[in-house]
């Protein structure tokens, strides 16, 4: 992977956690600060990680197989490399009408890019980037019934494309069908053990679904594979929490804060776990950090 693709992983990880639903880090054994809800806002729980697909992702290995975990969160299917071919006069290649399109969506103007990735599926119906990158944008614009049925489509074209399915699987858990993400977030990871985002979502579906102890081993796992995971170790610190298995969770909210030092509810849950190991003090200045990196 390249670097140029890594600092775009890293980027829409970052992006991603800013739109996601909160989870709960606290249970009821704490002081009143410490029961209150998270923080309004939130930087690291993340609903899902999205796959963009770019150029480069089809020269070598199937996209989001080994090596695809972002050294530093959501990436866009890169356009599939073609042979060399002569355009007509006038024409705009479609590898120019793809970076287009990502550059529209990576600068929020997701009209934009919706239209320039409906062209490409007009000159190409069967192109599995331009489609799933086409659902992105349109689950991000809250066309979540749309976005499915693009990758659907998708998974008709190429059944094992592990970026899809972790994709697919991700949105579906965003809009409650745990079981169905389940069955594409496994499905991902029977052909390509090693995806960190696979393992994660996986954690988070589990997480959602309440079963705190099962979410531990995916989300150790994806943290295993990508060591800057930030997301990762937030949601781990949670699931942890809820377990009591206070150090381990201490441990990873510390490191979750360390990575994404303007997290609010990172520093809420370090908090939080603080208060249970009885040192009060530490606690309120996590509580402190929380509420001015909120704004409140």
């Amino acid at each position: 992977m390249t670097r140029r693709n890594r600092v775009k992983k890293r980027r829409m990880r970052k992006r991603a956690a800013r739109e996601t639903a909160r989870s709960q880090a606290g249970t009821g054994s704490m002081s009143g600060a410490a029961d209150s809800a998270l923080p309004e806002a939130a930087d690291v729980s993340v609903r899902r990680l999205p796959f963009e697909l770019s150029e480069e992702a089809d020269s070598g290995a199937r996209p989001g197989q080994v090596g695809t975990s972002p050294s530093a969160a959501p990436v866009e299917l890169p356009t599939p490399a073609e042979q060399p071919r002569i355009e007509p006069p006038g024409a705009v290649s479609e590898d120019v009408l793809g970076r287009a399109a990502r550059d529209a969506s990576e600068q929020g103007n997701l009209e934009r890019a919706r239209q320039i990735y409906a062209e490409l599926l007009r000159i190409d119906p069967d192109n599995v980037t331009a489609r799933n990158n086409l659902a992105l944008v349109l689950d991000r614009m809250g066309a979540h019934d749309e976005a499915l049925e693009l990758l659907a489509r998708c998974l008709e074209i190429d059944p094992t494309n592990v970026q899809v399915l972790v994709n697919r699987g991700a949105t579906l858990a965003s809009q409650g069908w745990f079981g169905q993400a389940e069955l594409d977030l496994r499905a991902a990871l029977q052909h390509d053990p090693a995806n960190a985002e696979a393992h994660f979502n996986l954690g988070l579906v589990v997480v959602r679904r309440g079963l705190w102890a099962e979410a531990v081993p995916p989300l150790r796992r994806a943290i295993e594979l990508d060591n800057s995971f930030a997301a990762a170790y937030f949601y781990l610190g949670a699931a942890l929490n809820h377990i009591d298995d206070l150090e381990g969770s201490l441990q990873a909210y510390q490191r979750a804060t360390e990575l994404q030092p303007t997290n609010a509810e990172a520093f809420y849950g370090l908090g939080i776990i603080l208060d249970r190991l009885n040192r009060p003090d530490e606690a309120a200045q996590m509580y402190r950090r929380s509420r001015e990196l909120a704004g409140r």
